[in-house]
């Protein structure tokens, strides 16, 4: 859902008719992964993005003639196996995988995926995205939506919808998408997260490029130190939110929820040693501390309480990844990388010594009708 600003910004300039286009299914390696769309217009724009470029240019050139009777799954296939199902094309294109992506007309309305996905973003809710896109003909491309706080919208009947909404509910627990038979269908269920939170501790120049690389991610950074308000805002456009404080009260004022994403950049020793104090006990996520190791010990010494196990988990000090970064664009570089890397569960290596697929999904779970 990285996509959604540019996909929702570009459907509100123009008119329609448009197609949207999702990757469904995924087969060895790929671009991205089930769940990313593109949105294009009959005079050839589009928004978003389905592949790295080998696969738009066809879908574009092609999207409304293919349409025309209905939603259709493309299969791009670049494995040389010539795989090809009833309904589906193949095309030698892109890496070495196989890529099903559901085209279908886009018109807002109560199952409109883009408009329920934003608000739950914008509600900071998680959302379950079940999409049809093999099985009988009437039920390709519909669809059952529903957000943590239980408002649903869209409709799929039958066994069918019944087997989607237990899929749903287990994928919402979860927080695992997944794709493939569901109820005597192929389903796409896409868990969408809210947006990444970042709260960086600071207010010097080197906050700056990390604020603009996070936000270029679609990730909501608030800023937190003590400046006035006025000065923040104008330092730090791209934040979502400012806020100034004390730093004996930065630490309790800032928004850090068990997702927040937390970076002390205060470069003050006193400072940073209040704020461990008070974020050290929160349920966070992430809590990376700029400066070397020693630093970071002298701090943990000082603390009137020794912090426990459980909280040094989530302690990265020093913060960032190994780039050999110098300056204030790499440095942020470094960090927003090793915070990619946590919130992907992944470990930040070479991908040169990754023997899996770079982007695996994992299988459906199998599951029986009473």
């Amino acid at each position: 859902m990285k996509d959604l600003d540019a996909i929702l910004r570009a459907r509100a300039r123009s008119r329609g008719p448009w197609v949207l286009a999702t990757v469904v299914a995924v087969s060895g390696s790929s671009y991205r992964k089930p769940g990313a769309r593109m949105l294009m217009g009959e005079d050839g724009w589009l928004a978003g993005g389905v592949s790295g470029g080998c696969l738009e240019a066809d879908i574009v050139r092609k999207a409304f003639f293919w349409t025309s009777t209905g939603p259709r799954v493309l299969r791009y296939d670049s494995t040389g196996e010539g795989i090809e199902d009833e309904g589906s094309l193949s095309f030698a294109l892109g890496c070495n995988g196989v890529v099903d992506v559901l085209l279908e007309r886009c018109e807002p309305g109560p199952a409109d995926a883009l408009v329920f996905a934003d608000e739950a973003r914008n509600l900071g809710r998680r959302a379950v995205i079940a999409t049809v896109y093999q099985g009988p003909a009437q039920a390709v491309g519909t669809r059952w939506m529903v957000r943590d706080d239980g408002v649903e919208a869209g409709h799929i009947a039958g066994a069918l919808g019944e087997a989607v909404r237990v899929a749903a509910r287990e994928a919402m627990e979860q927080g695992r998408t997944w794709s493939g038979p569901c109820g005597g269908a192929d389903v796409l269920v896409e868990v969408v997260q809210p947006p990444h939170e970042l709260v960086l501790f600071g207010s010097g120049f080197d906050v700056a490029p990390v604020v603009t690389q996070a936000a270029s991610l679609g990730w909501r950074v608030t800023v937190v130190a003590d400046r006035p308000m006025q000065t923040l805002r104008r330092r730090f456009p791209l934040a979502h939110a400012v806020v100034s404080a004390k730093t004996g009260e930065a630490a309790t004022s800032a928004p850090v929820s068990p997702r927040a994403l937390v970076v002390l950049m205060t470069h003050s020793l006193p400072q940073d040693q209040e704020l461990l104090a008070g974020l050290l006990p929160h349920p966070l996520r992430y809590l990376g501390v700029l400066g070397p190791r020693s630093r970071t010990e002298r701090l943990l010494a000082g603390l009137a309480t020794a912090p426990s196990a459980t909280m040094l988990e989530k302690l990265h000090a020093p913060v960032g990844l190994d780039l050999g970064a110098e300056g204030a664009e790499e440095i942020a570089l470094s960090i927003v990388a090793e915070l990619q890397a946590v919130v992907s569960e992944r470990e930040g290596g070479k991908l040169r010594e990754r023997r899996a697929p770079i982007h695996t999904v994992a299988p459906p779970p199998v599951r029986k009708l009473a």
